[in-house]
């Protein structure tokens, strides 16, 4: 949180200096708990700092494509993305390189991910033109520009408009700017609290602990199925930061917090993650399909206010 405030401030001076900050990962000195992996996600995290209203990712196609227009003449050009989720659903980013249209867009999908949910409105485009830029901002600057308007050559792009309701910078930052050091898994009562009911973690809902990891460290917490033995995928519902340490939330799962005193001799906090330091990452849809009882939604629509429909038979059970 510390590196992230300094920087926040560092690109803030030079901004009102009018400098331009240039940003590159160096890989030779670059610790695993601050590297990025790749420009593109380094980019999103340094436009999400400085509040920016545009990213622009450059490659060497004009948009992104539904197929390799090279060698599919019914590829469709993707010029507007309000849901990221459902376009990976129906274009194929996995090809290397990115000679062809849908080649290596994966990293800059997940850049443009991290960026509107920061309220940065993403862009794909040419960069051997670098006057597009330029043609794309004054384009979509119009305030007159009909929401179905044809894209002109000159401002072709693919644009992911940012979210209307950006994620607030801390959360921001503990989500996609911190490095996780373990992993916390807890009980299905325990996901409905922290997900639907905006609760915070208590040593209660814990079952165990992966990765040895300090205090006010970032965590993973997720929810592991129970099978007969058979492998199972876990669902991760979040990302927060811890009170306690990796050893003492093994000894203190499953208990009180009244009981924390005695099992640790004292007693920081009465939860293992503070509700303001807890992003929810479940969709809304696996929580209601996984984990919400029928008595939870009554109680959540008449928290609402909204009527209880007839009973379903969709309705999962913990």
């Amino acid at each position: 949180r510390t590196q992230y405030l300094n920087a926040c401030n560092t690109f803030e001076a030079l901004l009102e200096m009018s400098v331009v900050p240039i940003v590159n990962e160096n890989d030779t000195v670059s610790l695993g708990e601050i590297r990025f992996g790749d420009n593109d996600t380094l980019s999103a995290i340094t436009a999400g700092m400085v509040h920016a209203d545009y990213l622009f990712l450059l490659t060497d196609v004009d948009c992104l494509y539904t197929d390799n227009p090279r060698t599919n003449p019914m590829a469709k050009q993707v010029t507007h993305v309000t849901d990221i989720k459902a376009l990976r659903d129906a274009v194929d980013v996995s090809s290397a390189g990115s000679a062809v249209g849908t080649g290596g867009m994966a990293t800059k999908l997940i850049a443009a991910e991290l960026a509107t949910a920061a309220g940065v409105t993403t862009v794909i485009t040419r960069g051997s033109t670098p006057q597009k830029v330029i043609d794309i901002i004054e384009h979509f600057s119009n305030p007159d520009l009909p929401a179905d308007a044809a894209v002109p050559a000159s401002a072709l792009c693919t644009r992911f408009v940012a979210k209307s309701r950006p994620m607030i910078d801390r959360k921001w930052w503990i989500l996609h700017g911190m490095y996780c050091s373990g992993t916390v898994y807890v009980d299905a009562g325990a996901v409905v609290a922290l997900a639907r009911f905006k609760k915070s973690l208590f040593a209660a809902g814990v079952k165990r602990v992966e990765g040895v990891f300090s205090s006010n460290q970032a965590v993973r917490v997720v929810y592991e199925p129970e099978t007969n033995g058979e492998p199972v995928d876990v669902i991760e519902i979040g990302h927060g930061l811890v009170n306690y340490t990796s050893a003492e939330i093994s000894r203190i799962r499953g208990c009180h917090s009244s009981e924390f005193e005695a099992i640790l001799g004292y007693c920081d906090s009465d939860n293992v993650i503070n509700r303001g330091n807890m992003v929810i990452t479940i969709p809304d849809q696996v929580l209601d399909d996984v984990f919400v009882t029928r008595t939870h939604k009554t109680k959540i629509r008449a928290e609402q206010r909204v009527p209880v429909p007839a009973s379903s038979s969709n309705l999962s059970a913990i």
